[in-house]
Formats: C-alpha cells, sequence, structure tokens
C-alpha cells in the first residue's frame, strides 16, 4: 500500500482498521485554554504509524481538531474540525463549522482540500475530551494499557 497515493477504498480500510496508541494521552490537560499534544499510533496490521493529535483554541473550548497523520509524510488520514468556520471545498460547495476531512487523493490538490459533514458517530461535540471518545471509536484506535 502507497501511502502517498490511496484510494479512497484504502482510506476508508486505514481509518477503520485496529490501531493502538503507544503511550497514554496527555492527562494533564486543563477545562480551560489552549491543548496541543501529539501521541503516536501504530496499525500492526498495516504497519503504519500515525500520530493523532489533538488542538483546542486557547480562547474558545468550543473550537477544537482531532486528527491522525501520517508520520512518515504528515499527511492527515482522517480530521474533525469543530467550530472552525464553514469550508469551502474545491468544486465550491460550502460545508458547515463541524465537519470532517478524509484524505483523498486528486490531482493539483492537497490531501485533506475536501470536507464532508460529521458522521452520526460523531455527534458528542460539545467539548475536546467528549468528541475524542467518539473519534477514537469512529478510527477504530485502542487506548495505551
Amino acid at each position: 500500500m502507497n501511502i502517498n497515493e490511496l484510494t479512497d477504498t484504502e482510506v476508508n480500510q486505514l481509518i477503520h482498521s485496529v490501531k493502538k496508541c503507544e503511550r497514554q494521552i496527555p492527562g494533564e490537560t486543563p477545562f480551560i485554554g489552549r491543548i496541543k499534544d501529539d501521541t503516536p499510533v501504530i496499525d500492526f496490521e498495516n504497519h503504519i504509524k500515525y500520530t493523532l493529535h489533538r488542538y483546542r483554541h486557547p480562547l474558545d473550548a468550543s473550537r477544537f481538531s482531532l486528527h491522525i497523520r501520517f508520520t512518515d509524510t504528515n499527511d492527515m488520514l482522517i480530521r474533525v474540525d469543530i467550530q472552525n468556520g464553514k469550508h469551502k471545498n474545491p468544486d465550491g460547495e460550502i460545508i458547515g463549522q463541524n465537519h470532517m476531512h478524509i484524505y483523498h487523493e486528486q490531482k493539483g490538490l492537497r490531501k485533506d482540500a475536501t470536507a464532508i459533514p460529521l458522521p452520526n458517530e460523531i455527534h458528542n461535540i460539545s467539548t475536546l475530551f467528549l468528541a475524542l471518545d467518539d473519534f477514537l471509536n469512529y478510527t477504530n484506535t485502542k487506548l495505551y494499557k
């Protein structure tokens, strides 16, 4: 599998394959203020290393993003943006401020250029911590134990 040129089928398979955090997600996170951290994640079945990234705006706790990116290329596999403004897709379609980006290979565009509405499985978006649970479940990412 070439992570530089994935098909949509391969992307879907990677999103839903079992992944495991290689260490604990930082636990000393404030209830208000900025959060910005990375946790290494591994997919043993596909032999791929990822980074799970959490970001929360320093002044607006309702504005945050979660993503899993390929460690080797820094390309996003999947990203969820909450209260981060509307997104205009390359075709002109406007997607609401709570949306998701999934790796999509399209010549001349970044792999995360297109956004889609959040799936039903990611619905608890009132805080970064609650959304993280939905995100980890959706991406089949297991916590470090």
